[in-house]
């Protein structure tokens, strides 16, 4: 029983995961299955780093990596086992990462070719990333039934959100306009409703690369996310805040944003000359 990573993978998948099974991961793992878990060892992990880099980043690796150590700690805890875990401790230096935002201007632009497109769901959908900082995915499946209009509010399960943790998301003025009025027009069970199938729209990936074409603006749709913790962190708001608006397990994710709020250190700088 579990002499194999892929049989610890398939237990985690069936009774710790929920909608998330992470195929792709399980896919690329079964590579430690031409070795019994009890033999790997840390240079197997980096060995297998070595082969994935040609491909992907080292990101990509740990968070592979990171997979492969929580459903080895999840049979361990379950089983009151202590199976070779070779992935603990184990981190790749990752490429320096600048999260990119878009000025209010750029943002208007894109608004702009949106409809200058006549694709009024696009223009929503992004009005709605950048005013609630929502990852697409969350939007993409959200349903009227865990939007709350009378509290200003939607719910974002947690087998959608990355953090796996129930988020609520709070509508401001710009969000709350836009959710009512698709609220009152509502044709299907998502906020984002395929017409033809009923299901939730899938992507908006063609439209948003024409978009950003018409609109002469470089980015993606996560930097509109970017954009709202750049916006609310200039505008004064403290990093706890946005920690918990975005919806981050730990403040390391949102710290990442902390120096686009300059002013107070160039007015720092003031005090000595």
């Amino acid at each position: 029983m579990f002499n194999k990573l892929s049989e610890i993978i398939e237990y985690y998948q069936q009774y710790h995961l929920t909608k998330h099974k992470y195929e792709y991961r399980a896919h690329n793992l079964r590579f430690f299955d031409a070795y019994n878990l009890r033999d790997l060892r840390k240079k197997d992990v980096k060995e297998y780093a070595l082969l994935r880099r040609a491909k992907v980043s080292n990101a990509t690796i740990n968070r592979e990596c990171s997979f492969a150590r929580a459903a080895i700690n999840c049979v361990n805890d379950d089983y009151e086992l202590r199976l070779n875990n070779p992935f603990a401790g184990v981190k790749f230096v990752e490429a320096d990462y600048i999260a990119h935002y878009l000025t209010r201007t750029e943002y208007q632009r894109l608004l702009a070719a949106a409809l200058e497109t006549h694709n009024q769901d696009l223009h929503d959908f992004i009005v709605l990333l950048t005013m609630t900082g929502c990852r697409p995915i969350e939007l993409l499946t959200l349903e009227w039934s865990n939007v709350h209009i009378d509290k200003r509010q939607f719910v974002v399960r947690n087998y959608y959100s990355k953090s796996k943790r129930t988020m609520y998301k709070y509508l401001n003025d710009t969000a709350f306009n836009v959710l009512l009025e698709r609220q009152q027009q509502a044709k299907g069970d998502y906020v984002f409703t395929n017409m033809n199938t009923g299901e939730h729209i899938k992507s908006y990936s063609k439209g948003f690369q024409l978009c950003k074409k018409r609109a002469g603006v470089k980015c993606t749709m996560y930097d509109l996310r970017h954009s709202y913790a750049s916006w609310l962190i200039q505008a004064g708001v403290g990093i706890y805040t946005i920690k918990e608006l975005l919806g981050h397990g730990d403040i390391e994710s949102t710290m990442r944003y902390a120096h686009l709020d300059y002013r107070q250190y160039v007015d720092s700088l003031s005090l000595i000359g």
